[in-house]
């Protein structure tokens, strides 16, 4: 089964992109196993096991646009920690059980008016793959525009944009064939 850990990031290709993409899930204790079933496709997401380093790395790349998909602890942990977002952070997508959403939504309604450069969205776990899965498309076609036609790594990226349709269209054949 693929799993967060799965995902292996391409920085010879994505670093050079304008617009990055992190995964923090920083798994302390016991914790759960979010299965991503297409994650080989998702090598334009950079993952994160540690909340530390995933700040600092968005600190440190102040000039890219990020979008964050993070486990709804560790984004609490990053603003206990912390007083403010790096403006690197263009959207933060907030991963977590179902059950916890209702909560999550009040929680995140303190901080939504402090951090007005940042928009949030809440997705049940459960739905992450799908979730990374159609960002990826819609991500993948911006980069384009970072890419001239002639690179030798717009073919490349083109093959990976590819590869997330033909999941994405295998995720919903399964889906319009289950009983």
């Amino acid at each position: 089964m693929q799993t967060t850990d799965s995902i292996t990031f391409d920085p010879s290709l994505y670093n050079r992109a304008t617009h990055w993409t992190f995964l923090l899930y920083e798994q302390n204790g016991v914790s759960l196993v979010i299965p991503l079933p297409n994650a080989n496709v998702m090598s334009f997401i950079r993952p994160f096991n540690n909340t530390v380093q995933c700040q600092q790395f968005a600190e440190a790349n102040l000039q890219k646009m990020i979008t964050l998909f993070v486990w709804d602890d560790n984004m609490k942990d990053w603003l206990n920690r912390v007083t403010n977002i790096p403006v690197s952070l263009h959207e933060i997508k907030i991963f977590c059980n179902s059950n916890d959403q209702p909560f999550l939504d009040a929680w995140l309604q303190r901080y939504i008016n402090r951090y007005t450069t940042v928009t949030f969205e809440i997705i049940p776990y459960e739905e992450l793959n799908y979730s990374l899965m159609i960002f990826g498309i819609a991500h993948l076609k911006k980069l384009h525009a970072d890419f001239q036609q002639n690179s030798p790594l717009y073919p490349q990226l083109n093959r990976n944009y590819k590869r997330i349709c033909r999941a994405l269209a295998n995720y919903f054949w399964n889906e319009a064939n289950t009983e």
